[in-house]
């Protein structure tokens, strides 16, 4: 007998969504225009901002929610 766990995420359309963006280019266009003097420890300013707009998609009130609300989906 096969123990197979079903999993249901309200977020799984953010997935497919983000991946279709990308390969789209979807924020290239502002990614490679603006340019942000600040440093990069781990993440670049065009993935901060590909953070924000997840954040905003997923009804976040603010970036440190992504933590609570994407990552920590089994799911995805």
């Amino acid at each position: 007998m096969s123990t197979t766990a079903k999993h249901f995420s309200p977020r799984a359309s953010l997935a497919a969504l983000g991946l279709r963006l990308r390969r789209l280019g979807f924020l290239e266009a502002i990614a490679t225009t603006v340019k942000v003097p600040q440093k990069t420890v781990r993440h670049t300013p065009a993935e901060k901002l590909y953070d924000a707009f997840l954040a905003i998609l997923s009804g976040a009130h603010g970036l440190s929610e992504i933590n609570t609300r994407l990552r920590c989906d089994t799911t995805l």
